[in-house]
């Protein structure tokens, strides 16, 4: 016996059973999270690759600053800015070329204006006087030194005027 086209109008059912659509359907709805997961997870590495560039630039640029500041460090003493000098190294360049018979009374720094120095200082006598000023023209630190009035008689008091350079001894 052969078979015969069912020609009735009826629609036919279908024969696949209930429990494959769900695993299918269950299948469908995996693999949209599955989708949406790597899509944030890429989303994710994009960021993380953009933060590591940007980090990576400061690290470099901390470097470059330190190897600038070390060897700034390591350099010539003339390398160090007027405008970045601490005044502990003006002080101290200024107290190798006082002789012990000179006293400094004070001291005004002026970074704004290339550092200008002001040097209010006592000298036992003219000779003590005579050395300081021949020791602050000859030092390599210190230019533009202009000297006070002065009294010759007894002690010498007066007012030095400079411009600290850089150096040192």
């Amino acid at each position: 016996m052969s078979r015969q086209p069912d020609f009735s109008t009826a629609p036919r059912r279908s024969r696949v059973p209930a429990w494959e659509t769900l695993v299918a359907a269950a299948g469908l709805v995996a693999l949209a999270l599955a989708a949406g997961g790597a899509w944030r997870a890429r989303e994710e590495a994009r960021t993380a690759r953009s933060r590591l560039a940007g980090v990576r630039r400061e690290v470099e640029a901390a470097s470059a600053r330190l190897r600038a500041l070390d060897a700034r460090a390591r350099g010539p003493a003339r390398a160090l800015p007027v405008t970045e000098a601490p005044p502990a190294r003006i002080v101290a360049d200024l107290a190798s070329a006082i002789p012990g018979d000179v006293r400094l009374e004070r001291l005004l720094i002026d970074y704004a204006h290339d550092g200008a120095l002001e040097m209010h200082v006592v000298a036992r006598d003219a000779a003590s006087w005579d050395r300081l000023l021949a020791r602050l023209e000859g030092a390599p630190w210190l230019r533009d030194v202009q000297p006070g009035p002065e009294a010759r008689e007894a002690e010498v008091r007066s007012v030095i005027r400079g411009r600290w350079v850089g150096g040192g001894p």
